[in-house]
């Protein structure tokens, strides 16, 4: 189905897991999700309200950082390109092998991030729109806010951690010019 999104929401599941393991972390699932959720419902205890500012407001945030995301993946996708060439040398060529599968791999992990925050950010826009439109008590829409935000935020700081060492990564080669003869 061409607007089924259960692809990329099972993408970004899978890269909640720890390195070399093939089932998904408990902990990053409790960090990700569950948090957020408690967060959420101690607000709604607590009687947490926020201002109708906040949500025009994080209208234009989600907007803008989804437009954003999408330049992310094209850099991205700059460095997945890069001209890699092999030396001759068995040796330097297979570590130099492992290092482009492993940029492959993490590019492959923070495209499946990156994609499943744009899609946060399109359901957070959708949610605030409704906000506006239906009648929810104050209390509710402030935990889902807090929630979602807290969600967001939690999973850019991870996508912001692996672009670093991607691009890290890139930047640590030595620069290689080609010789014309």
């Amino acid at each position: 189905m061409k607007v089924s999104v259960t692809s990329i929401v099972k993408a970004h599941l899978a890269t909640l897991r720890n390195l070399g393991e093939e089932t998904i972390s408990v902990v990053d699932i409790l960090i990700f999700y569950a948090s957020p959720a408690i967060a959420g419902v101690i607000s709604w205890y607590g009687g947490i309200t926020l201002s109708s500012e906040v949500y025009s407001a994080s209208i234009s945030i989600f907007a803008i950082f989804s437009a954003l995301l999408f330049s992310v993946q094209v850099a991205m996708y700059g460095v997945f390109r890069s001209d890699r060439k092999l030396t001759g040398d068995d040796i330097l060529d297979r570590d130099e092998l492992k290092t482009a599968e492993d940029t492959r791999q993490l590019l492959r992990e923070i495209n499946a991030n990156v994609s499943y925050l744009i899609l946060v950010s399109c359901i957070a826009v959708t949610i605030l729109l409704i906000f506006f439109a239906a009648p929810i008590p104050e209390t509710i829409e402030a935990s889902i806010l807090i929630a979602l935000y807290l969600h967001f935020l939690l999973t850019v700081a991870m996508v912001l951690k692996r672009a670093h060492e991607v691009f890290d990564s890139e930047y640590a080669k030595p620069i290689k010019f080609d010789r014309k003869k």
